[in-house]
């Protein structure tokens, strides 16, 4: 089929035509994404440099991505809900050093609060070999990393992470590049086990209520609760490049516990607890498409599964839909 420009018997090449449908695909899926409301209660982890950065990593280099997302909503009354996203990227010779983060800022009514805060660093030690113009990559290599994570709508004062994995990165195709990983990884976590504006209830149950929570459990005056563990980590990243405007990355990972949450405490009707070690998966999707020079549109979708959450008002399944615009240099 020959698609014919108005006014004129031009045909337009095959390469445009493709190029234009990609240009519709994904202002019809920009469409219904912002079209969609956010729910900011987790993280991604999905990479956002595109397919072509990665390809081309030169020693001594710096890269650098900033996206600013938004969502307005109505329930009831006005809502106003943004994100800001940071990747940074250094290489040498021979590894990666990285930096991610990402921040939510909410504005309800004539309250102003800043209720999540991600950030990651990560190590690719050995990941690739620079020699001039030449760049081989490992198909083997070790990565560390320490990830340090702030919720307040799920109750996460803060969460820490430490961990090693071993990387396996298959051969880069034209079209797309995968990785995957497995390792472990150390979490010290602070939970606010009683909503600080519930506290005061601490003083209007039994004695024997209270010794139970505050000298069993161990939740402290402030109504936080410290509890650390071990994990295995299982993760799988990969890149698609549809077209040289249109990249897909996305990131998908297990992280499952070496012991229950509550695996010190002795049961009790009264204070039902997790007594099974129940997976914590998140999937992460970012999607990018060049407008110009360094201007990109950005659509993030995440979502986060973990039946193993320690406060009891905390649910178990989150998700978070956010899209804005991307500036990488």
């Amino acid at each position: 089929m020959i698609i014919l420009k108005k006014g004129t018997s031009k045909a337009i090449p095959a390469r445009n035509r493709n190029l234009d449908r990609s240009r519709i695909l994904y202002q019809l899926l920009y469409f219904i994404c912002f079209m969609s409301n956010s729910l900011p209660d987790c993280f991604g982890q999905a990479t956002p440099f595109k397919k072509s950065v990665l390809d081309s990593l030169k020693a001594n280099d710096f890269n650098c991505s900033f996206a600013y997302a938004f969502n307005l909503g109505q329930d009831g009354t006005s809502t106003f809900t943004t994100n800001a996203d940071l990747g940074m990227m250094y290489s040498t010779r021979r590894s990666n050093y990285e930096l991610m983060g990402s921040s939510y800022f909410n504005r309800f009514e004539s309250t102003s609060t800043a209720n999540r805060l991600y950030a990651i660093a990560r190590i690719s030690l050995f990941s690739h070999d620079i020699s001039g113009d030449t760049l081989k990559e490992k198909k083997l290599y070790p990565e560390l990393f320490s990830m340090y994570v702030f919720d307040a709508n799920r109750g996460i004062n803060y969460r820490w992470q430490w961990g090693i994995n071993a990387v396996y990165a298959f051969k880069p195709k034209r079209l797309f590049r995968i990785k995957a990983g497995l390792g472990i990884l150390y979490e010290m976590e602070n939970w606010q086990m009683i909503k600080k504006e519930n506290l005061y209830q601490l003083d209007t149950i039994s004695a024997a209520e209270k010794s139970y929570l505050l000298d069993t459990v161990g939740i402290n005056a402030k109504g936080e609760l410290y509890r650390n563990n071990f994990r295995l980590n299982l993760y799988t990243n990969f890149i698609i490049e549809f077209t040289k405007n249109l990249n897909l990355s996305a990131y998908l990972g297990i992280q499952e516990p070496f012991v229950p949450p509550y695996h010190d405490l002795p049961p009790d009707p009264r204070f039902p607890v997790v007594t099974k070690r129940y997976p914590r998966i998140t999937i992460d999707t970012h999607l990018t498409y060049h407008i110009w020079k360094v201007l990109n549109l950005v659509t993030d979708f995440t979502l986060q599964y973990d039946k193993g959450q320690i406060p009891l008002y905390v649910p178990n399944f989150v998700y978070a839909l956010t899209q804005g615009f991307d500036i990488t240099f």
